[in-house]
């Protein structure tokens, strides 16, 4: 996906599933200070276990402990093809709740990613990768491109690694972000518990 088309589509995206103002707020950033975002992904991935097919969970921390300094972020939800396969697939959005209390127990199959300043944020990328134990398109393409011991993917559109593909469908909003803290510190107070 080239960049115009990735721009227009996340204007686009952010537009239809936040607001306009939140597009703005988003293009109008400009991640100059890198070490502050750095020092947020270090926390967020040392806070949240690392697991296959959290990046939902790692992607929404993330942007919540930016917004907290400060910093404009959004939770992107789309594809993710390796070499011009699909390794994720997003057909829709994270689902919500209709009434207060309601567990969602479905399996949802995209990607998510943080997009903030132009720079793409993948902190689950890499936990997946290395999680899977079997051979795979992601798996092999990650070894391949990067190697072992890696924590997150930090690139603009232009500088992400030949045939790795990121497509944008939905952006989260507001009430979903709310319902993805509520299971990440529901998760975190389960382990804390497990851990006694």
């Amino acid at each position: 996906m080239d960049e115009i088309t990735f721009t227009t589509a996340l204007e686009h995206i952010i537009a239809r599933d936040r607001s306009a103002e939140s597009y703005a707020e988003y293009a109008c950033f400009r991640a100059d200070d890198m070490d502050a975002i750095v020092e947020v992904i270090r926390k967020t991935l040392t806070s949240i276990p690392s697991a296959f097919g959290s990046c939902v969970m790692v992607s929404t921390g993330l942007i919540a402990a930016l917004r907290a300094r400060g910093i404009p972020g959004i939770v992107v939800l789309g594809d993710l093809l390796i070499n011009g396969g699909y390794v994720f697939q997003c057909v829709e959005n994270i689902p919500v709740p209709t009434y207060d209390g309601e567990v969602i127990d479905r399996v949802w199959d995209g990607h998510a990613w943080a997009m903030v300043g132009g720079y793409i944020m993948d902190l689950s990328l890499f936990r997946s990768a290395y999680a899977i134990d079997h051979p795979s398109r992601l798996k092999s393409y990650i070894l391949d491109n990067f190697g072992t011991g890696r924590g997150a993917l930090i690139s603009t559109l232009q500088q992400l690694p030949t045939g790795m593909t990121f497509v944008p469908r939905y952006a989260l909003d507001d009430s979903r972000i709310c319902g993805v803290l509520q299971g990440l510190s529901a998760q975190s107070k389960s382990l804390r518990g497990h851990s006694k």
